[in-house]
């Protein structure tokens, strides 16, 4: 395969298989040692690059993603004889270290300030929340981005680049694909059903890498239009194309206004890194108990429309996950949207998880909540939890015993109850069942 991209203004053409990783290909490929691997799995921001100007974890972008890209690496920002300002504030400050994340570190403060000349120390410690540095130096490393925050440092903003197909050879071209159409990957797959589906490739990577998956073949949808469509239509639904990124949906002034707990469940479900490549398709296809968007939408009443050649399906998502990586796909169908129904005046919704780490963390416990209200009176409840069984579920018992009762000390306490009795744990049970307790007491008080 042969591809065409810009890598720290220059264009480069360079010829590697469809799946070698972005971060081999900067490192063994162009001679780029600043690109380094540690996790190999998107969890510790060592690799982190910026691609179409989004932050991301190079180990976890395919090669035949990146034609018509363009990279900026950290060669790209100065070198010994003439550093960036950023990379001065680095050195300055003592955020250096061992040296070994640093480069991954001031990639993730560059884009950062990009976007925030004078970020917060809450915002600089969201946004390198996806970079772990080993030596337990982080105040230095916040030192470092203030400084070059008061200092006005301002980045010129990176390159978005274009989509470019790469040229596959004969060989490739019965196994790799990058339609231009949703149209044009379901006649694809309707004849070559067995092909994997591509979209942000944060499930893909680390599982190729710990050989959970040997691909026989790829069709690369990330960029169809038809699954990147975000906007409310006529009829009071939602439509999420499959493919909109996780970072899409907190940027979404529709998503935060009308489905804060999608806004929290994106927003928790990663670092930024990650956050910038996975897509909430992926998130429901995956079919994993530990999916954090799955949850919220259970509680938000989703349904899931399933595009295969001539044909279409609406299902609801808590009948979609059939078991774990079960999802409910045909073969050669591909899921093309989410529906929201907008929620009424008085409703309430949230969205809670508690896992080890407070970004890139699987959840230990996650629980979506969704009510209609009528003068302090339930009239309507949904409920969804996560991480507690092999696939996200409703809890229908939960529901039951919250609908027509109204809001009081009593309801909660028969809710707590409910959730502690319906939850089945397959690990730690009592504090699982504890903290989902406290969690549905929460949302109930703040009502």
């Amino acid at each position: 395969m042969k591809i065409t991209f810009t890598v720290n203004g220059d264009e480069r053409t360079v010829e590697t298989r469809p799946l070698t990783r972005l971060l081999d290909l900067l490192r063994d490929g162009l001679e780029l040692k600043g690109c380094k691997e540690g996790c190999g799995e998107g969890e510790c921001g060592v690799c982190a690059v910026i691609m179409n100007g989004r932050l991301v974890n190079a180990c976890m972008v395919p090669a035949m993603q990146a034609g018509g890209a363009e990279i900026l690496t950290i060669e790209g920002l100065g070198g010994e004889s003439n550093p960036d300002p950023l990379q001065r504030a680095f050195v300055e400050e003592g955020a250096v270290h061992c040296g070994f994340c640093t480069p991954g570190m001031i990639l993730a403060a560059r884009a950062l300030l990009e976007q925030v000349p004078a970020p917060s120390l809450g915002q600089t410690k969201t946004a390198l929340s996806g970079n772990l540095c080993r030596c337990t130096g982080y105040n230095r490393i916040f030192a470092a981005v203030n400084k070059a925050a008061t200092d006005g440092y301002q980045p010129a903003p990176s390159g978005r680049g274009r989509r470019l197909a790469p040229e596959f050879d004969p060989k490739e071209q019965e196994h790799f694909f990058c339609p231009e159409s949703l149209d044009e990957a379901l006649d694809i797959l309707a004849v070559r059903p067995h092909l994997t589906l591509l979209g942000g490739g944060t499930d893909i990577g680390p599982d190729m890498k710990a050989g959970r998956l040997r691909p026989k073949g790829v069709v690369d949808i990330s960029n169809l239009p038809e699954l990147r469509v975000l906007e409310r239509r006529a009829d009071e639904m939602l439509r999420i194309g499959a493919c909109v990124t996780d970072s899409e949906l907190m940027e979404s002034p529709l998503v935060r206004e009308l489905f804060p707990a999608l806004y929290r469940a994106a927003a928790e479900c990663a670092a930024p890194a990650v956050r910038n490549r996975a897509s909430i398709g992926g998130n429901l296809c995956s079919a994993s108990g530990a999916a954090d968007l799955p949850v919220a939408l259970l509680a938000l009443g989703a349904s899931l429309c399933l595009r295969s050649q001539g044909r279409e399906r609406i299902v609801p998502a808590h009948e979609f996950i059939k078991g774990y990586r079960k999802p409910d796909l045909q073969p050669g169908e591909i899921l093309a949207e989410i529906l929201l129904p907008v929620p009424p005046a008085g409703s309430a919704q949230a969205f809670y998880k508690r896992g080890s780490r407070a970004a890139l963390t699987l959840s230990r416990v996650s629980v979506a909540l969704y009510v209609e209200r009528d003068n302090g009176r339930i009239i309507a409840c949904r409920a969804g939890a996560g991480s507690m069984s092999p696939t996200p579920v409703r809890l229908p018992r939960l529901e039951a015993a919250l609908s027509g009762r109204n809001l009081g000390p009593e309801t909660t306490a028969l809710a707590v109850q409910t959730i502690r009795e319906e939850l089945d744990p397959r690990k730690s049970p009592a504090y699982r069942k504890a903290i989902a307790g406290n969690l549905v007491r929460r949302f109930l008080e703040s009502l």
